[in-house]
């Protein structure tokens, strides 16, 4: 039997105890990879579509609860659809969704190589959704955006905002509002020092987004973000907690001075002008940031328009012209080939440089 094989056995009794209750869905699939709650997939049996059902802590009053009430009226393609919310005793409480086809933009990550067009059409499809959350009289901050808070549609890697276990409605008398705990590593530069966040905060975590599919270093892991000498300093330290403590030390004095994103790590073919969208989107100064979704799409759209479309496929890297010109650049011993295609013919080698990729991409740019 399908629920048998769940691998939910951390899940409390009650939420098990509904799922394999109810007799709306059939369940075939579980995840406790979100931060705000377990979530079930399955099939409806009547209109026979894929759904996701997350379920959380119920309190009437809880900022949690906020998530189903607050998207409830708010129909957008790049901002997931609540279909039903409902609680089913007095501590837990569950909301339907669609579910959707390529799970979320981590997992597609681990698996899959975006391209830069690709990496910019995301990036600006969910600036879209969160453009819909802060406009007025919306004034949401969502607080949590990260790739594992981001689904994708495997088919047209259409982006769709998830996970709203942080959202919080803008007083409207204020430009900002208290920081969310969660999302350690994506707190911006304001949220460290002074304990808020505004719609530029919401903007900063979308920039770190950016960077990470354009192919930047960007461990999860907490170590990792130690060098040698804070290395040492670690392994001397005693105590769990303290430990930490420490690396969160490490972490914030890295976002308030503006090193958390090593922008050596990408990729030889982000070239500086899209370095520069994200070095804008990410500053550590909200007020030098784009000022809206808006601006910042537009900046993304400006970029994409001309620029050659690359991609790194198990360290063969292809790039295509807005001609159709599609190249590959591969090792050849020491150096590098290039080859080109043109139209319906084969691929053919390319020898107008001298084997160094410098050469090679002021070739591709001609």
């Amino acid at each position: 039997m399908i629920l048998d094989s769940l691998q939910d056995s951390m899940v409390d009794t009650p939420v098990k105890d509904f799922v394999r209750a109810q007799t709306d869905v059939i369940i075939d699939g579980y995840s406790a990879t979100g931060a705000n709650g377990d979530v079930y997939f399955g099939t409806r049996k009547i209109l026979s579509d894929r759904v996701a059902l997350k379920f959380y802590y119920y309190n009437p009053i809880a900022p949690i609860h906020q998530e189903p009430v607050l998207l409830k009226e708010i129909k957008h393609k790049n901002i997931i659809e609540i279909y039903d919310a409902r609680v089913i005793d007095n501590k837990y409480a569950y909301f339907l969704t669609p579910e959707i086809s390529g799970g979320d933009l981590q997992s597609y990550l681990d698996s899959n190589a975006l391209s830069i067009q690709s990496a910019i059409s995301i990036t600006r499809g969910i600036l879209q959704g969160l453009a819909e959350l802060h406009k007025h009289p919306n004034n949401l901050l969502h607080r949590d955006l990260k790739p594992d808070n981001i689904l994708i549609n495997k088919h047209n890697l259409e982006p769709c905002i998830a996970d709203f276990g942080s959202i919080i409605r803008l007083p409207d008398s204020s430009a900002h509002a208290s920081v969310s705990k969660n999302n350690f590593f994506y707190q911006p530069c304001e949220a460290v020092k002074d304990k808020i966040y505004t719609k530029q905060s919401d903007l900063y975590q979308v920039g770190i987004i950016l960077f990470r599919m354009l192919g930047g270093h960007f461990p999860m892991f907490p170590q990792a973000w130690l060098n040698k000498v804070e290395q040492k300093e670690y392994d001397s330290i005693q105590g769990g907690y303290e430990k930490w403590t420490f690396i969160e030390r490490v972490i914030e004095k890295k976002i308030v001075t503006g090193k958390l994103l090593s922008y050596d790590s990408l990729p030889f073919y982000v070239d500086d002008k899209l370095k520069k969208i994200v070095k804008k989107a990410t500053h550590i100064d909200y007020k030098k940031r784009y000022a809206t979704c808006v601006e910042f799409q537009k900046a993304l759209f400006d970029y994409g328009k001309d620029a050659i479309d690359w991609v790194n496929n198990s360290g063969i890297v292809h790039a295509k012209r807005k001609d159709g010109t599609e190249f590959k650049i591969s090792p050849d011993g020491t150096s590098f080939k290039l080859e080109t295609l043109k139209g319906t013919s084969p691929w053919r080698r390319n020898n107008q440089h001298d084997g160094k990729l410098k050469s090679i991409i002021a070739l591709i740019n001609k």
